[in-house]
């Protein structure tokens, strides 16, 4: 492993679109903790808002990590307490309320992306990009299953079903990848 670190140029932007009324993202750009975090609060949902700013603001305590073990561990713990209280403001709602969240984690020469939902994180490397997340949504799990074709799933009437985020459920599905960082790598949350 490279142990010279890498200098990080990070910056970070939302826009609601040209649908929504309300911008329901909230972001964390924190390269002197490793941490870079996209939160979209799901749409038709009350209050996505208010759990993508969850996300963002507990995940905003985790501080400088002594390892990339500590730092994932210390992201997994913010992200649950994140999760507890977005499940206690949904009940006491009455409502459902939930966010995806995709995030980019950096120290020592490696990088850890995790996600839930249908935010994504792309790394562009040697002039090719690729996407590192793969979405949580119905759609996906067809396609991964063979039941439709990808021409299908660009009309799939329930295209934008989300089948994990964080809020939504007690336990949360997070899944990740892992690598070397290369020197000219370029990493997008979206």
């Amino acid at each position: 492993m490279n142990n010279v670190a890498l200098p990080f140029e990070s910056f970070g932007v939302s826009h609601r679109g040209c649908v929504r009324e309300l911008n329901e993202d909230s972001y964390l750009v924190e390269p002197e903790t490793g941490l870079w975090v996209v939160a979209d609060g799901m749409g038709g949902h009350d209050a996505g808002e208010v759990a993508s700013a969850s996300i963002v603001d507990h995940l905003a305590t985790i501080g400088i990590a002594s390892s990339a073990p500590d730092l994932r561990a210390r992201f997994e713990d913010r992200l649950s307490r994140a999760n507890a209280e977005i499940r206690r403001i949904s009940e006491s709602r009455g409502v459902t309320i939930g966010s995806t969240v995709a995030a980019l984690l950096a120290m020592d020469g490696r990088f850890a992306c995790l996600w839930a939902g249908d935010s994504r994180v792309y790394l562009i490397r040697n002039n090719s990009i690729s996407q590192i997340s793969k979405d949580h949504t119905e759609v996906q799990e067809l396609l991964d299953k063979g039941m439709i074709s990808a021409a299908e799933a660009l009309t799939w009437p329930r295209r934008n079903v989300i089948t994990h985020a964080v809020g939504v459920s007690d336990e949360i599905v997070i899944d990740f990848q892992q690598g070397e960082i290369m020197p000219g790598d370029t990493f997008v949350l979206s």
